[in-house]
């Protein structure tokens, strides 16, 4: 019996070990929002994670509609506009997910996500595979992706027209 008490502390220490690994993201104490959810993402899409079985919509970006199609101009292809986002996400989520939680419309619910590398809107904005929305926080991000012609702003991309047209507005500026 001794020997079992002695190990309890063990066997707890182990357990906190592996669920560290499994999602190092945590949840600030001091989130700016109500709510905070964290741990591996079950499934996402270009905008939105799936968290513990609530799915957050992305606040501040935009991605492409998943029937919306891009064209490279090199290859002559076209593909889901979406893909290069998802491909994004999944690298992103891979060491864990924190959502702070804002709003709440109907059965959406709305937070800003943070994984390893830092805020994931920030990181996917700046990537150039969604955009910023009008006056939302990531408006700089998009203006150097723009710049830099990353992702669907790169030069050999035709992406969708209401893309088109942002990019078009920015050569003016």
């Amino acid at each position: 019996m001794h020997a079992f008490r002695s190990a309890i502390p063990l066997l707890f220490a182990l357990c906190l070990g592996m669920s560290a690994q499994a999602a190092p993201i945590r949840c600030a104490d001091d989130g700016d929002g109500g709510a905070c959810v964290w741990g591996r993402a079950e499934g996402f899409e270009a905008d939105a994670v799936q968290v513990r079985g609530l799915r957050i919509q992305l606040m501040g970006v935009a991605a492409p509609n998943q029937r919306d199609l891009c064209t490279n101009r090199t290859a002559k292809d076209e593909f889901p506009c979406a893909r290069p986002a998802r491909k994004r996400v999944a690298e992103l989520v891979a060491k864990g997910i924190a959502c702070d939680l804002y709003d709440v419309s109907g059965d959406t619910l709305y937070g800003r996500c943070r994984v390893a590398e830092g805020d994931l809107g920030r990181l996917l904005v700046g990537s150039g595979v969604v955009r910023s929305v009008k006056d939302g926080p990531y408006e700089a991000e998009q203006a150097a992706a723009l710049a830099a012609r990353k992702g669907l702003w790169g030069l050999d991309i035709i992406p969708p027209k209401d893309w088109e047209s942002l990019r078009r507005k920015a050569e003016k500026d």
